[in-house]
């Protein structure tokens, strides 16, 4: 069953990219059939192409927080909390690294070893999908979909945010996150960021549902 389910996702991924080869096929479509490709294969998908089809659809939100990860991160460590809003998160978002890894940490303290392995692999899967380069200069960025991406891999690396801050070279946008790792030692690491705001930008575009006012920038 899982080979025909894993055949029948990559079908509808190969039919909604040459659905039309002189346009553009639906975002959500496409995204729609890359996701079940990829929950027909998980943890081995393609994560980064999962992820930007994910932020290239027309109602993706860079800056946005769903109230089930506000529950997640403000369980603090209750599991009985913490569970069902990480699940909720990943119904609604299944690119969200940090529900698959608070997912699994709960999993495991509930003896469901096979369901948290599957959801540790996909939630390193997709930490691993955002490390394009290591990070430590603009030519080694990392390639974030949001700002909420940056901040897990942060936490996934061990390292604990102490300033950020925006800067633009050669043509490009970045944020600098200023780190320390668990003995003390501090590096900046670097995240290209053009998607993330162009994505802003079409959120704040006349019409848009945020067009009321600038989102924040603080995850």
């Amino acid at each position: 069953m899982r080979a025909l389910a894993l055949v029948l996702g990559l079908t509808l991924a190969s039919a909604a990219a040459r659905a039309d080869p002189h346009a553009p096929a639906d975002p959500e479509a496409r995204y729609q059939a890359l996701l079940a490709a990829a929950k027909a294969a998980a943890p081995n998908a393609d994560w980064a192409q999962l992820r930007i089809a994910y932020a290239e659809r027309p109602s993706f939100k860079a800056f946005a927080q769903s109230g089930a990860k506000r529950q997640m991160f403000g369980a603090a460590g209750d599991c009985k909390v913490a569970l069902p809003a990480a699940r909720e998160v990943i119904e609604e978002t299944y690119v969200d690294a940090d529900a698959h890894l608070v997912a699994a940490f709960c999993e495991e303290q509930a003896g469901q070893h096979a369901a948290a392995q599957l959801d540790r692999d996909i939630g390193s899967g997709l930490i691993a999908s955002i490390q394009t380069g290591d990070g430590l200069s603009p030519a080694s960025a990392f390639t974030p979909i949001d700002v909420d991406e940056e901040y897990a891999l942060m936490r996934a690396l061990g390292l604990h945010v102490i300033g950020q801050a925006m800067v633009e070279k050669d043509g490009h946008s970045y944020d600098v996150l200023t780190a320390d790792d668990v003995k003390g030692r501090r590096a900046t690491y670097y995240f290209l960021i053009d998607r993330i705001l162009a994505a802003e930008r079409a959120e704040l575009a006349p019409g848009a549902v945020s067009e009321g006012g600038p989102p924040s920038r603080t995850p």
